[in-house]
C-alpha cells in the first residue's frame, strides 16, 4: 500500500523549493494562487525567457514525472506577489 506525502508551500518573486523529488510516479502540483506559477530548477524566473518555467495556470493541477525514482529538487516562484502551492505525491 502506497504512502501519500504532501505539503503547501507559499511561493514568492524568488525561485522557492516547492520538494525535492523521488517519487517513482512523479509528483502532482496544483496553483492555488491567483496568478500563474511557473516550476523549474533553482534558476528558474516567471516569465518565458529561457530560463523562465513550465507555467501553471491559477487554480490548474500538473502533475511532473520523475525518472527512475532519481531526486531532483522542485522549484517554484511567481511574477508578483505570492501564490500558494500544494504538492500530493505516493511513496
Amino acid at each position: 500500500m502506497a504512502n501519500y506525502r504532501h505539503g503547501t508551500v507559499t511561493v514568492g518573486t524568488t525561485a522557492t523549493l516547492l520538494v525535492s523529488t523521488s517519487f517513482p510516479g512523479g509528483v502532482l502540483v496544483q496553483n492555488n494562487g491567483t496568478a500563474p506559477v511557473f516550476l523549474g530548477g533553482p534558476n528558474v524566473t516567471a516569465n518565458t525567457a529561457a530560463t523562465g518555467g513550465i507555467q501553471v495556470a491559477a487554480g490548474a493541477t500538473i502533475t511532473i514525472p520523475t525518472v527512475g525514482g532519481t531526486t531532483a529538487d522542485l522549484y517554484a516562484v511567481i511574477a508578483t506577489g505570492t501564490a500558494s502551492v500544494a504538492w500530493l505525491a505516493a511513496e
